[in-house]
């Protein structure tokens, strides 16, 4: 397995991002919202939503995005054929990344358990 992640497993377009806010089934932390729907592949797709309203700094952002990518590729063997759109909620930036971690692995693993029953 790649240490990046590539092309296959991310969303591209906004016709993907559409695809899964169209038939989402949703889950709510305190610092992320996963929405989640499966696919017709044999991998995870994510994609990204990290808006100005969390930090004004880009370098607050991009770590952000850091965090939730490793975090995904960490659990790709775990995850089923789904594609995760990841929204960020405000007071994310002031997380230290290690409390980020331990929520998205929480989320991750309820994303799965629900749309192995979807």
């Amino acid at each position: 397995m790649a240490a990046s992640l590539g092309r296959q497993r991310r969303l591209l377009n906004s016709a993907q991002f559409s695809a899964v806010f169209a038939h989402r089934k949703s889950i709510h932390g305190k610092y992320f919202s996963i929405h989640a729907t499966r696919n017709a592949l044999d991998h995870p797709r994510l994609g990204l939503a990290v808006s100005r309203r969390v930090s004004k700094k880009a370098v607050q952002r991009n770590r952000i995005k850091r965090q939730i990518r490793e975090s995904f590729r960490l659990h790709l063997v775990k995850l089923p054929a789904i594609d995760l759109v990841v929204v960020t909620k405000a007071g994310c930036a002031e997380q230290v990344n290690q409390a980020l971690r331990v929520e998205l692995d929480r989320l991750w693993y309820r994303a799965s358990e629900k749309c192995e029953n979807y």
